[in-house]
């Protein structure tokens, strides 16, 4: 027997329908295949998903940015937190205190009074509002609204910081260094306290104690450049020029744009080292960051002035008036009407209030026009239906005024009106002259302020003579006569209209 014989295989003939069975399996299985290629193929062309950003980044981002000293940077992430979660009150407040910090008070004051409609007695917002009106120049407002966020929250510390700065820029020494000690009892661990401690002794000239509290502030916040322009500025009072420029410095180098800081060192290498040419890039720098910065631009006339480059000197000084000149109109609080003797020397309001109204921004603040409803004093019947208008535009001074409803002013007097916290060259307040009324009771006027106290008398004698210099004395003499306003024996003033006198004669 053969084993080999016995377990070979014998062949068999393949069925028909078992290999069209298989064909179909071949082809499902090359379309499955084919499904799934497509799929790989277009998974790889999808960008796989990322998480969204949450409010709560932004503003771990914002408070990153501040430690940085990055304010402008921090209110932008700030508000990219409030457009995830508009209702955090944190995140809207640490926005206005930072637009304060960065010098934009206006809008500061304006959201926090935004703010103020929402949460009327949250002391947090009371406190960045105080800040942002006192840093805004309304004072009496600071006063009033830190007072509130002091009552809302007595155990507040920044509130009566804020308080205790708004009590010095009053005069009211005593009370701010009470207030501002409360504050450090509460927490002697707050910049914004120390900081404002350091403003309360520099204001009273204790300059080296200033410092003192100013370096605290930093131990706590190191990176803050309007601090450190603080303390440079405090050591610039006590003379000590080379660490001024240290501190000068350290603010540029921790904020390059920041206004203040290069103002502040190109002003000390101009007028304390007379390093002209070093100063300028720095001022230059300052008016790039700020174009409404009016004593950069002074300094910056300066620079060219001292190089008899006139054609440049005389842009510069007439934005710096125009921009202090502005400045001042701004700082306006209120308008009265009053009665006046028509002999009287029109320099100073009487005690004859017939009608008043506070200014407040317009709708458009960006035009900088103020405007006020006034309203009658007097109770009596004939005064029933007066009424009182005043529009200023801040930047060209024009401001209309219209009245109707007036009773006729008494005998031998006339209505006057007069604009609080602004002040003539000569330093008597602003005025509108004699009014005089229609047979109705009524009256509309436009009329300008002119130059208003503000720049310094240097500007415009400066500037008087760059004219000179140009054979333009048609527009010196109104520049040498302004600056006799403020000082009728300003000799530059004289000199320059003598020498336009004597260039007239000649030609």
């Amino acid at each position: 027997m053969y084993l080999g014989e016995r377990t070979r295989r014998r062949k068999t003939r393949s069925s028909p329908v078992r290999v069209v069975i298989l064909l179909i399996l071949i082809g499902l299985s090359l379309y499955v295949y084919a499904l799934v290629k497509r799929e790989e193929t277009a998974s790889s062309n999808t960008l796989t998903p990322t998480p969204t950003r949450s409010a709560l980044s932004y503003a771990t981002e914002a408070q990153e940015l501040y430690a940085g000293g990055e304010l402008g940077l921090a209110v932008v992430a700030y508000n990219q937190a409030i457009a995830f979660d508009p209702n955090n009150l944190a995140y809207h407040i640490s926005v206005v205190r930072l637009l304060t910090l960065s010098g934009e008070t206006e809008k500061a004051v304006r959201k926090g009074e935004e703010l103020l409609q929402v949460a009327p007695e949250n002391a947090r917002v009371l406190t960045v509002l105080g800040s942002a009106y006192d840093w805004n120049g309304n004072v009496a407002k600071a006063i009033e609204t830190c007072e509130h966020a002091v009552e809302a929250d007595p155990i507040y510390a920044e509130g009566y910081a804020c308080l205790a700065e708004a009590y010095i820029d009053d005069g009211r020494w005593l009370e701010a260094d009470e207030t501002i000690l409360t504050a450090l009892q509460l927490d002697d661990y707050s910049v914004d306290v120390h900081r404002n401690y350091g403003y309360i002794l520099e204001i009273q000239g204790n300059w080296s104690a200033a410092i003192e509290e100013y370096n605290r502030a930093l131990e706590i916040q190191p990176n803050l450049a309007h601090i450190h322009v603080s303390i440079g500025q405090n050591y610039r009072a006590l003379g000590d020029i080379d660490s001024a420029i240290k501190y000068f410095e350290q603010a540029i180098e921790i904020a390059p744009a920041d206004a203040s800081a290069n103002y502040e060192l190109g002003w000390t290498y101009l007028i304390y080292l007379g390093e002209y040419e070093i100063a300028q890039p720095y001022l230059k720098e300052a008016v790039a960051a700020d174009p409404e910065h009016g004593r950069a631009y002074g300094a910056l006339a300066i620079t060219y002035w001292t190089r008899r480059n006139y054609e440049e000197a005389i842009p510069n000084f007439e934005r710096a008036i125009e921009l202090q000149t502005a400045a001042s109109r701004r700082n306006v609080k209120s308008f009265i009407l009053t009665t006046e003797a028509e002999s009287a020397t029109l320099n100073t309001p009487s005690l004859n209030v017939v009608m008043r109204g506070d200014f407040v921004l317009a709708e458009a603040p960006e035009n900088q026009v103020l405007q006020t409803r006034l309203a009658p004093l007097n109770q009596k019947p004939e005064w029933l239906g007066a009424q009182g208008s005043v529009l200023l535009e801040a930047n060209s001074g024009e401001y209309t005024i219209e009245l109707t409803g007036l009773p006729s002013p008494p005998a031998g007097e006339s209505y006057v009106g007069w604009f609080d916290h602004i002040s003539t060259l000569s330093g008597n307040t602003l005025g509108t002259g004699q009014l005089r009324l229609s047979n109705t009771g009524n009256l509309k006027a436009t009329l300008n302020t002119g130059w208003v106290d503000g720049p310094p008398i240097e500007d415009f004698y400066t500037l008087g003579l760059a004219y000179y210099y140009l054979d333009q004395c048609t527009k010196a003499y109104p520049l040498f006569n302004a600056a006799l306003q403020i000082d009728p024996e300003e000799t530059n003033a004289i000199q320059g209209i003598e020498f336009c006198q004597e260039s007239d004669a000649d030609s």
